[in-house]
């Protein structure tokens, strides 16, 4: 470990050539990725109307409905879009800010106890991970979490007993990202914490106690003012059975994720009705889940050298040695998200393992500068068992006559000359073409961005080769109610109507708030599956008049879809249609207004 010393010129020249590259694979072609999840940016439009529609993470202008997470990362897009105006880049910028500023936390963090050499290539490892690039070109929080849990952790390591307090905070806040994805991190914060402290034990266990109320006190604190409030002067709580926060915590967003069986709930294509169309990526679970090179490939690219970071920076005073709390702090970061992520038999998407990637980037920097110290033989056991790595999973992606194959190969071969001639040099060429193919899935989300809502990148799939993802990047389903004309004739005939039109769900209304910043109700969440309305209680709302137009779409057994079917008159299609009917995505507009019903 070397010494702490500042900055010198040169570091600052690496260290911003670093970060103007992380910038530029965030930023470069932003707009292109329009409003990403329809979902969120929806949802942004709304909070953009009212401190109250702000506080509660609304999904629609009418405080109908709030959004599936917690509301900390929404605050943030809604505070750029207030500032910058409303648009899709507006909504990508912070996620992509917050990514580049990760790579500087992290480069912080790994210089702190390992020097400047390690902590410049930690900084490249994660500005180049392609799940990290995808994730942050993207209107989804998990760029927030990283974020979140990397200052956690600059703040943990200081060992101070205030520290973990605020390490704990900051804990919180990142539960107030995305609930119980955080707290997988904790164990690793305070193991960080445990071993860089050198106060007494009465000390430690009084500040775990502080620290432990903390951590509760910040992460419900959100959830108890939303639950508390009356039902009637707040959204519903979205993607919940019992209307309840604390319930989105505990099941929708922890024990749907990784514990219930996916039989035991409905899939995307049954909710929306959706032939050919899925959400989850389903990558068999188990203890080699993540070497599945459609996962690997994301994230793992230089996993071998962050299993020889925790091998060779073993320090010889573990009592004494700083650099022993970054290594447990990383090192059991890597173990619990990849014990979560391999046994996760709910809901698992691609983009959750960007939350692996700090870790590994880390560990692969402290891993590859400890190589380089102890001399050619370990360089060249890097190297060797990173290529070979390296070729399988490109390999098993591209084929394996693919020619990108040869880059691992010239890492192989700089590796053995390593080892033969006994210097270091030949190993520099090795450890540019290791990052290769990281960097060139990390263009694929730029010039093949896939599903928006579902953010991957994927080599394969921007050379026209079958990923193994199939459907679930379809862009092909759209929902209908983009179209401008019929934004314009619910305008123009809603009347005095509270809300604009009802749909099932938030994939017909999202387009519609969107484009009009006006209430669209959506009876049935984001799913359709909600138990927000009764029939009893829509048809209360029909007559008096807070509503006269439901969409319907493809899924029409839905109960106030018959209902609404059954009670309205079809609006026909020329008064409102100006895009041609997709059989994907059939809509119809029913009219309610009294005087039209049928009964």
């Amino acid at each position: 470990m070397e010494p702490k010393r500042a900055y010198t010129r040169i570091e600052l020249a690496w260290l911003a050539a670093v970060l103007v590259a992380a910038a530029a694979l965030r930023l470069w072609r932003l707009s292109d990725n329009g409003f990403g999840s329809e979902y969120y940016a929806a949802g942004v439009r709304s909070m953009l109307q009212g401190a109250r529609l702000f506080f509660y993470a609304a999904f629609d202008p009418a405080g109908f409905l709030s959004l599936d997470k917690p509301p900390v990362a929404f605050w943030i897009q809604t505070l750029f879009a207030r500032a910058l105006g409303f648009d899709g880049w507006t909504l990508h910028l912070p996620q992509a800010l917050a990514g580049v500023a990760s790579v500087a936390l992290l480069h912080h963090i790994v210089r702190r106890t390992y020097g400047t050499a390690a902590g410049l290539l930690a900084a490249v490892a994660l500005a180049v991970a392609p799940i990290a690039v995808a994730v942050d070109r993207s209107n989804n929080v998990d760029s927030w979490l990283i974020f979140f849990l990397l200052l956690a952790a600059v703040v943990a390591l200081r060992g101070r007993g205030l520290s973990l307090a605020i390490a704990m905070a900051l804990l919180g806040i990142a539960f107030n990202v995305k609930m119980g994805a955080a707290l997988a991190c904790g164990p690793a914060l305070l193991a960080g914490w445990f071993l860089a402290s050198d106060l007494d034990w009465r000390r430690r266990l009084g500040w775990m106690a502080i620290a432990g109320v903390t951590l509760v006190a910040v992460s419900l604190s959100w959830a108890a003012a939303f639950d508390l409030t009356p039902k009637e002067r707040r959204p519903y709580a979205g993607s919940t059975n019992g209307n309840s926060m604390l319930e989105l915590a505990v099941v929708h967003n922890a024990l749907e994720r990784f514990s219930i069986e996916r039989a035991k709930r409905p899939s995307a294509s049954q909710a929306l009705a959706l032939p050919g169309f899925k959400l989850y990526d389903d990558v068999p679970a188990g203890p080699l889940r993540l070497a599945n090179p459609m996962l690997a490939g994301q994230f793992a690219w230089l996993l071998p050298l962050a299993v020889l970071g925790l091998l060779f920076a073993r320090p010889r005073d573990r009592g004494r040695d700083p650099g022993f709390a970054t290594l447990a702090l990383f090192g059991l970061w890597l173990l619990a998200y990849g014990v979560v992520f391999s046994a996760a038999g709910g809901i698992f998407h691609i983009y959750y393992l960007s939350a692996l990637v700090p870790p590994v980037a880390a560990l692969a920097g402290i891993g590859a500068w400890q190589a380089w110290r102890r001399g050619p033989a370990y360089l060249a056991i890097g190297l060797v068992l990173c290529a070979a790595w390296q070729a399988w999973v490109t390999g098993m992606t591209l084929g394996w006559t693919a020619t990108w194959l040869g880059f691992p190969l010239v890492a192989l071969a700089a590796g053995a000359a390593s080892w033969w001639r006994g210097k270091r040099p030949p190993a520099t060429i090795g450890g540019v073409a290791l990052l290769v193919l990281p960097v060139a899935w990390s263009f694929s989300p730029i010039f093949s961005p896939g599903a928006l809502l579902l953010p991957s990148a994927s080599l394969p799939r921007w050379l026209g080769i079958d990923d193994g993802r199939g459907p679930i990047l379809s862009q092909n389903f759209p929902p209908g109610t983009e179209d401008r004309r019929l934004h314009a004739f619910l305008r123009a005939e809603r009347g005095s109507s509270r809300f604009l039109a009802a749909a099932p769900n938030t994939r017909l209304a999202a387009p519609i708030i969107i484009a009009t910043g006006e209430p669209v109700m959506a009876t049935g969440g984001y799913f359709g599956i909600d138990p927000i309305l009764t029939v009893d209680a829509f048809r209360q709302m029909v007559e008096r008049g807070e509503v006269r137009f439901v969409l319907v779409g493809r899924r029409r057994n839905d109960a106030i879809a018959r209902w609404a079917i059954a009670n309205g008159k079809r609006v026909d299609d020329s008064r409102w249609r100006s895009l041609p009917p997709d059989w994907r995505s059939p809509l119809a507009v029913y009219d309610l207004k009294p005087g039209q019903s049928a009964d």
